[in-house]
Formats: structure tokens, C-alpha cells, sequence
């Protein structure tokens, strides 16, 4: 199954997402072009957890329902050996 079920990287993406957000809290108004640089990357490193989630989740269903791939070819080398 792997760690944390497959979401480590849903996991890791959301802690820097989580540290960029705390950080732009924090530094934001002070440094002005810090802001702007918070500004693009904390909805993006967002983004970009959302996506990992919904990946490993597509994945998940897929291997657990046997609409894989591997599936489909396993059934015709059998039907082919025999």
C-alpha cells in the first residue's frame, strides 16, 4: 500500500503549500515584493496538491476496480496460451 496510503506526495505538497501560506501571512506586508512573489506561488503549490490528491484518487479507483490497464492484457495472453 505504501506510506500514508500513496499520498505522501499529496502530504509533502501540503505542508510546503501550508508553509508558503504561514509565511505569506507573515512576511507579506512587510517586504512588498515578497508579496507578489506569495502572490503566484502559494495558489499554485494549492493547485498543485489538489491535483496530487485527485491523481492518487483516480489511481486508487482504478487499480481497485480492475479498469487498469493490466487488466485488459492479462485476459487476452490467457485466452491466446490456451
Amino acid at each position: 500500500m505504501g506510506y500514508l496510503k500513496n499520498h505522501l506526495a499529496t502530504v509533502v505538497t501540503g505542508a510546503f503549500a501550508t508553509a508558503l501560506s504561514l509565511l505569506w501571512v507573515l512576511l507579506g506586508s512587510a517586504y512588498p515584493i515578497l508579496y507578489f512573489i506569495f502572490t503566484m506561488a502559494v495558489p499554485i503549490t494549492w493547485f498543485l496538491t489538489a491535483m496530487c490528491y485527485l491523481a492518487q484518487k483516480s489511481k486508487d479507483y482504478m487499480h481497485k476496480y480492475g479498469h487498469g490497464h493490466n487488466h485488459d492484457v492479462k485476459k487476452k495472453l490467457n485466452n491466446h496460451t490456451r
